[in-house]
């Protein structure tokens, strides 16, 4: 193992020890995560909340699951230590990642080394934690799963949420003709991250539009894919990142056409490298909506499943370590 300085064996963390609303969130100290040949050990700056962080906060631990638990997938912070196996980052280096297990809202979190990723200079650790499953989200629906060419249509429904504003410049890196959908306060927003098209569905339902469309890609429930069937070409596919799907939508794409395709996520570090690689470029840029302090955890919550989109929500974890008298968490 190398590493940079010493690492207590206790830590602060943002955990809930029952499911619940965002008030069952509270600081606690819990144990520093032993680290494995293969993981890095991260001192986390910063995180961002999902819906997926809500979901899994509200919903009771899986059966054999004990303890308190964390929220938060994305990682954004230094490397405190890596692994025997590790080689390609060092103690000290910036690096962003996301786990599909909640390990983020603590001082220190272990990320398989695999998918550990130098954060782009110029890049602040609250820009870099807005970045992970969001961006990789929508990289992987475009192009490992609706496979996305150049020149075709492509319409992205929640276009300035969390994957939406990301779904919205990558179609375009894709080499896409962009339509986004998207409320009247966030027209201007989703026209500037690079949409040819944007439909207001505040005004009119989009759902009625004349173009048809090679992909849509839908962010959001507020359409199902049979509502959105007939904007696609005979060939089109429909892609969802928002699970569950309807019951109704699982039954309509058993048919050959149009296809209906479900997309997850999967941490890949060559994708956050690839991420990263355009971050550095300038063609594509994290959308913040707020940042909140540790200390408003709960209230970073409450706005994700208020579903008010315009970008990121972000939290700061800079001060956790301060955190006065946090008692332990119950076993």
């Amino acid at each position: 193992m190398t590493t940079g300085g010493s690492v207590p064996v206790e830590m602060n963390a943002v955990v809930s020890e029952r499911p619940g609303p965002p008030e069952v969130l509270s600081v606690r100290r819990i144990p520093v995560p032993a680290l494995p040949d293969k993981g890095v050990l991260v001192r986390v700056r910063a995180t961002s909340v999902s819906p997926g962080d809500c979901r899994m906060r509200a919903q009771a631990a899986p059966r054999g699951q004990r303890g308190p638990r964390l929220v938060g997938l994305d990682v954004a912070g230094e490397v405190v230590s890596v692994g025997a196996s590790v080689t390609h980052v060092r103690p000290g280096e910036r690096v962003y990642a996301f786990s599909m297990r909640s390990v983020a809202s603590a001082e220190y979190a272990v990320m398989p080394g695999s998918v550990v990723t130098p954060i782009p200079a110029g890049l602040t650790f609250q820009q870099a934690a807005a970045v992970p499953l969001s961006a990789s989200t929508a990289l992987q629906a475009l192009r490992d799963v609706a496979q996305v060419k150049p020149g075709e249509r492509v319409l992205v429904v929640g276009a300035s949420g969390g994957v939406g504003t990301f779904a919205v410049q990558l179609a375009r890196l894709l080499g896409a003709d962009v339509t986004g959908v998207c409320s009247t306060p966030h027209v201007a927003l989703v026209q500037e991250l690079g949409a040819h098209r944007v439909l207001d569905h505040t005004r009119t339902d989009f759902t009625r539009d004349t173009e048809r469309y090679d992909v849509v890609l839908n962010t959001t429930l507020a359409r199902t894919f049979l509502a959105c069937r007939r904007l696609l070409k005979p060939t089109g596919r429909y892609v969802t990142v928002a699970l569950p799907a309807p019951w109704t939508d699982m039954a309509a794409g058993l048919l050959p056409t149009p296809r209906f395709l479900l997309a997850s996520a999967q941490p890949r570090g060559e994708d956050l490298r690839q991420l990263a690689a355009w971050l550095a470029s300038g063609q594509l840029r994290p959308v913040i909506r707020q940042v909140f302090p540790y200390t408003r955890f709960a209230e970073a919550h409450r706005a994700c499943e208020a579903g008010q989109s315009g970008g990121k929500l972000v939290v700061d974890l800079e001060h956790l370590s301060t955190a006065e008298q946090a008692p332990r968490a119950s076993a």
